[in-house]
């Protein structure tokens, strides 16, 4: 019995230091899991995900400039009722779509080159439903996906999984997202951010992606 526990006990022992050893190489795998990163394909737009700025609209800009698409769809961001409260007292804020406009524009891409999806949503199953929708409507085929590089993988398989056979998705992360795959778990802020991540890419696997169709099944 005292062999099996002092074997049982070298055991654990030797697990947990190499665990230990090893924790910088599974944290770097753990970050760059979550960056999905497809090589860019020519396509009918170029999609822009609400949030992070100015990272991903640079990242929209350099594949239109680089040929991969002719237009470049940009998303709004959910509605806040803070910022409304100021647009009732005069105070103007300029929202993120209107941003990332302003420097597609100032960077030479032409107006009409730039459209923006109608209405905002709430998450990013509600964004990829208005984008695909209007993917669709606009006879649109293959879009690039461009958002937040630890953002990339939970957003390619809810666009894939909704989009179906109808619409191909090209994921590219923001090339000038300092996320480091090496080093997140120094910063507390980056630490957070891949928490959340991997939360919600479980709801996606375990409820959501069973709870929804793709959208070609809606027709």
């Amino acid at each position: 019995m005292r062999r099996f526990l002092r074997a049982t006990l070298v055991a654990v022992l030797t697990l947990a230091g190499g665990v230990y050893l090893s924790r910088a190489s599974l944290l770097e795998r753990a970050g760059s899991f979550l960056i999905a990163e497809d090589a860019p394909l020519a396509s009918d737009a170029i999609v822009v995900l609400s949030g992070s700025f100015p990272d991903r609209i640079l990242e929209a800009v350099a594949l239109y400039r680089d040929g991969y698409a002719k237009q470049i769809v940009l998303c709004r961001e959910p509605e806040n009722h803070a910022l409304n409260l100021l647009k009732e007292r005069g105070v103007k804020i300029e929202p993120g779509f209107e941003r990332n406009r302003y420097v597609a524009e100032s960077l030479g891409v032409p107006p009409q080159a730039i459209s923006v999806i109608g209405e905002s949503a709430g998450s990013t199953f509600g964004e990829a439903r208005q984008v695909l929708r209007n993917a669709r409507e606009r006879g649109f085929h293959s879009i690039l996906l461009v958002t937040s590089k630890i953002h990339t993988r939970r957003a390619a398989v809810i666009y894939r999984h909704l989009a179906g056979d109808s619409v191909r998705i090209v994921t590219r992360p923001a090339r000038d997202d300092s996320f480091r795959p090496d080093t997140w778990w120094h910063s507390r802020a980056q630490v957070r951010r891949v928490v959340i991540e991997y939360e919600k890419l479980i709801v996606f696997f375990f409820l959501d992606r069973w709870r929804t169709s793709p959208l070609d099944e809606e027709i």
